[in-house]
């Protein structure tokens, strides 16, 4: 009897053991499993990564044999001769950038991602100032021009990215390239309207109509100043304005810190996408 007994104890024991090996294998095939989905997700992006590195250098080899001392721009396919793989486009734009400077600036894409890179064009090398990637349907585009007024040219990589709310229309600005060693550091601003002879940015904040601020900010040589920001009047529902130094000051329970203003002021007429700004109703401000 205490033999059977016992005898049970151990088959049930083995059944418990048995079960937890079957529970710890089967979670060992799904770990396996999530492991090599994520193994082909990594491996397949530093592929594609890889074939826009590629065009890339093709790239500068057909700047380097082409370039002639004047602007240029070429189109065409990179042919990735990899299975499964569509050709790579490839944009080249070479700009004269000061007296005897050319810079090159290159896209590469492919069906995901968008690859911009800025080179100096420097006897027949090619020196990298700006290395940026984008998601493909962000729409990134590049301009030139002397953003803070000093008389030196300027460079603006802009796109829209896919995710959120309200207008966000971005620029990462690259100041004075050519007065700069080494790849660039950037200032990234959001819905900016650029007034270079005042030496000033106007623009839109980030967030929906009759929530969202006006800004102005002032260049001091390559640093911005704050030096306000307008806020459509939630007592008034938007038929009045404030300004302020600084965004909490409006939300600030101490009074006094922001300045009422009976309509918008003149100067922020050009800014682009005002209407934006201004497309709100009475409703919009119920919630607050």
């Amino acid at each position: 009897m205490r033999y059977s007994i016992f005898l049970s104890f151990l088959m049930f024991i083995g059944c418990l053991s048995s079960t937890k090996q079957q529970e710890e294998s089967s979670q060992i095939a799904s770990d396996t499993v999530v492991e090599t989905k994520e193994q082909r997700y990594f491996s397949k992006n530093v592929e594609d990564e890889l074939l826009l590195e590629k065009a890339m250098a093709d790239a500068l080899e057909k700047i380097t044999a082409s370039f002639q001392g004047k602007d240029w721009e070429y189109m065409y396919d990179f042919d990735t001769t990899e299975e499964g793989y569509a050709p790579i486009g490839v944009y080249i734009k070479v700009r004269k950038f000061a007296e005897g400077v050319y810079y090159a600036v290159i896209y590469t894409y492919d069906q995901a991602e968008t690859l911009i890179r800025l080179y100096r064009i420097d006897n027949n090398t090619m020196q990298e100032k700006v290395s940026e990637s984008f998601p493909l349907l962000t729409d990134p585009s590049d301009t030139i021009f002397d953003a803070n007024g000093d008389g030196v040219k300027d460079f603006a990589l802009r796109y829209y990215p896919l995710s959120g709310c309200c207008r966000r229309d971005i620029y990462y600005l690259y100041l004075s390239p050519e007065k700069k060693e080494g790849v660039l550091s950037y200032i990234e601003l959001i819905n900016p309207t650029f007034y270079p002879k005042e030496h000033l940015i106007r623009g839109i904040g980030y967030g929906r109509p009759g929530h969202v601020e006006l800004y102005k900010y002032r260049w001091r040589e390559d640093v911005l100043d704050t030096l306000e920001y307008i806020l459509p009047d939630m007592a008034t529902k938007g038929k009045t304005f404030l300004k302020a130094k600084r965004i909490r000051d409006f939300y600030d329970t101490a009074k006094g810190k922001e300045i009422r203003l009976t309509k918008l002021p003149n100067e922020y007429q050009t800014v682009i996408d005002l209407d934006y700004f201004l497309d709100y109703t009475a409703e919009d401000f119920n919630s607050d």
